[in-house]
């Protein structure tokens, strides 16, 4: 692709080539490819050198032209030199932000996928994937759909595991491409604070935008919940008056955004005044039933997915849905027919009459509304008692900490506090911080082996116990310093339930 052709809708502060003291003219160079990445670079492709937490890509610059770098990308002019430039004949152009040029190069290399697809993008702290997998499902009975998530990326008849919830923005819009070139006329996919934050969806044009809440997490990045709050706005301001907003009322922080939308909105909830609104819930572990209300309308809605909180995720796909055209009555249909999703509350049922559940619940609301759950399909007059396994990340926001351990211990009968990925923090002072907020005079157990501390749980359960392993969910590791050691909640469940039958 020409220079000229890569840099359409790209801003540029200053450009310039000389070989050997000559100006020549760069917009018909030939690009190879992008990358951010100096390790990637072959000769004839364009480096954009990006800041990230840890390293600046502004120090990769000489090895990426000694790689056969053809253009430099920065948003540091004074990081290296003008001559260096000058002496290798490579191109360098400065632009006011190389994580939003990156964005576009990216999307001008793949040919704007985009643009060929319909957009659905989800964003909030608690039921991103769920209401993704929703979507999608019901999607699908309309079109081949692919999807962008935590647990794994779809396009075609072709899955993948992912490596983030929204990767950076080359990788994605090579899977959008991907998407394209496999027949898929939607994607819907999660998006994250940190991909806002850092400009990886910019340029994607959303013909939807759900947000489903906002309760603590990612403090350890984004430091303040008004920061954390701004950085999820971001999807909204920069949708078109004609794409919709799909907001959730019941959360305080969806009532805030819900006021400063500009695009056409719409709004579930289920304690709210909203344009869908459920009533008549009903509960238990075989899954939900519920009505919907919008538009002088009322729709029945059953699904084998249990919890108050999945009705909120239906009330947001069924939006959703509504939004992008699928009849009413189809999606009654599909929600029928949905398949559970790995590692949201996902049952694995035992012969000695006790039941585990794997859940992904990482933050204290997440964990609150997943043992909420258990409570409100149990009953007032529950048989068995509640274990819950959990432990938090390291490296990550430490204020929740306290605030897990102290909806762990006020919702469970016996708490087992573990480790999750400890990554560069030592498992035990972790521990000690989840301890703080232990309810007084609750029972609890500390041991920082995970398979350990599932293990006991499991040994202490009876028939009609629920044993709660929250946390990791659909994860098949566990990060230990920066190591991904292969491991499994399930499959320690299921190897328990093997050894002891």
């Amino acid at each position: 692709m020409t220079l000229s052709k890569l840099l359409e809708n790209v801003t540029v502060t200053k450009m310039f080539q000389t070989l050997y003291g000559q100006m020549v003219v760069t917009h018909e160079v030939e690009v190879k490819h992008v990358h951010y990445d100096s390790r990637k670079i072959e000769r004839g492709d364009l480096f954009v050198a990006i800041r990230g937490t840890g390293t600046d890509g502004n120090t990769f610059v000489q090895q990426a032209i000694a790689n056969g770098a053809k253009v430099v990308v920065t948003d540091n002019n004074a990081a290296t030199d003008d001559f260096y430039f000058m002496h290798h004949g490579v191109v360098k152009i400065v632009v006011p932000d190389a994580r939003k040029t990156l964005a576009q190069l990216s999307a001008n290399i793949y040919g704007r996928p985009s643009s060929h697809l319909t957009m659905t993008g989800i964003t909030g702290t608690n039921g991103k994937t769920s209401t993704a997998f929703l979507i999608k499902w019901l999607l699908e009975t309309t079109s081949k759909t692919g999807l962008i998530g935590t647990i794994e990326y779809h396009f075609g008849n072709e899955r993948l595991p992912a490596t983030h919830t929204t990767p950076e923005s080359l990788e994605l819009q090579e899977l959008l491409k991907r998407m394209v070139s496999s027949g898929c006329k939607n994607a819907v996919m999660e998006v994250s604070s940190h991909a806002l934050h850092q400009h990886r969806v910019h340029g994607i044009d959303y013909q939807v935008a759900v947000f489903t809440n906002l309760t603590q997490d990612h403090l350890d990045y984004h430091k303040s919940m008004e920061d954390y709050f701004s950085a999820k706005k971001i999807l909204f301001d920069s949708l078109r008056s004609s794409a919709t907003a799909i907001i959730n009322l019941d959360d305080e922080w969806g009532r805030k955004l819900y006021q400063s939308v500009s695009s056409r909105k719409m709004s579930y909830g289920i304690a709210s005044k909203a344009d869908f609104r459920a009533n008549n819930v009903s509960l238990s572990f075989k899954g939900t039933g519920f009505t919907i209300e919008y538009d002088n309308r009322t729709i029945a809605i059953s699904a084998p997915l249990v919890g108050r909180f999945n009705v909120s995720n239906m009330l947001a796909a069924f939006s959703a849905g509504y939004a992008l055209g699928i009849a009413p009555e189809t999606m009654q249909e599909r929600f029928r027919t949905m398949a559970p999703i790995a590692g949201r509350f996902e049952q694995i049922p035992s012969p000695f009459g006790w039941t585990a559940i794997v859940d992904y619940a990482h933050t204290h609301d997440a964990l609150e509304k997943t043992l909420n759950a258990i409570h409100d399909v149990l009953g007032e007059n529950k048989k068995g008692k509640i274990i819950t396994v959990f432990g938090c990340g390291g490296n990550r926001d430490t204020k929740k900490r306290p605030k897990m351990a102290e909806v762990a211990s006020r919702l469970s009968d016996m708490t087992i506090v573990t480790s999750d990925n400890p990554r560069f923090e030592e498992p035990e002072m972790i521990i000690d911080d989840v301890m703080t907020g232990i309810v007084p005079g609750k029972d609890v157990i500390r041991e920082a082996d995970r398979n350990g501390a599932i293990t006991i749980a499991l040994t202490m359960a009876h028939e009609n116990d629920i044993v709660l392993i929250a946390g990791k969910g659909h994860e098949d590791y566990q990060i230990i310093r920066d190591e991904k050691k292969p491991f499994s909640d399930q499959n320690v469940v299921r190897e328990f339930i093997r050894k002891n039958a």
